[in-house]
């Protein structure tokens, strides 16, 4: 009897290692943050500074455009992919480059690097709740980014991802900022806003009564 349950406990073993050895690994889906060269966005832009005490409101609105120029392989062996960026004041502007920035997957992560900073943008797949310190590569203190919404109707999109990188507001103060991805596109929407004072006024938003702050907004116009 005890050579049968010998038998029938190597069986099961056997049979779970070939299990393992037969299932391949699944491709990462990278779809929320597509890449390739050639592939570019436009955008929208609006920046408010707002600074009451030294009569200082300031608004510009322009447009942005964000294109993968090439590609190329790092000391590692991963693709690196450099992005072009142009701005100009209108559609009937030409469109002037501003910086370069980069980005590049890394395992199951999406970087970016914005002015040599590097940013981990995205973890794949993108679940509501995960969480992570878009910091991890750089020298700035942790920041916790969260997804708050995953295959969520947006716009024109079908399906966005929606990430809060910051989202702390007070009385008097607010600090947020998001970023949300469409599929197959990449970035749609990023908002940055920084009040660091604010009037108190009951019942009006602390966005209509800021005293020191900025607003960022950036929304996607086209792409190709």
């Amino acid at each position: 009897m005890r050579n049968v349950y010998l038998y029938l406990i190597l069986c099961i073993f056997i049979q779970s290692c070939s299990k393992k050895v037969n299932e391949l690994p699944k491709p990462v889906d990278f779809s929320y943050y597509p890449m390739k060269a050639g592939k570019g966005i436009v955008y929208f832009v609006e920046q408010i500074h707002i600074d009451d005490p030294v009569n200082v409101r300031d608004t510009q609105r322009y447009y942005l455009m964000e294109l993968i120029e090439s590609s190329y392989l790092d000391e590692t062996g991963n693709t690196v992919y450099r992005i072009e960026r142009f701005k100009r004041s209108d559609s009937l502007s030409n469109w002037e480059l501003t910086d370069v920035w980069m980005s590049q997957y890394v395992q199951n992560q999406a970087h970016k690097v914005e002015e040599n900073i590097r940013y981990v943008k995205l973890l794949f797949p993108a679940k509501k709740r995960l969480s992570w310190d878009g910091n991890a590569y750089n020298t700035l203190d942790k920041q916790l980014y969260t997804v708050e919404e995953v295959d969520t109707p947006w716009n024109i999109f079908d399906s966005t991802c929606l990430i809060f990188q910051q989202n702390n507001e007070s009385l008097v103060d607010k600090y947020y900022q998001s970023e949300r991805y469409a599929k197959n596109v990449g970035l749609v929407e990023k908002i940055d806003i920084r009040i660091t004072q604010a009037y108190i006024i009951a019942g009006i938003p602390i966005e209509q009564r800021i005293k020191r702050g900025d607003v960022y907004r950036q929304t996607i116009l086209s792409h190709f």
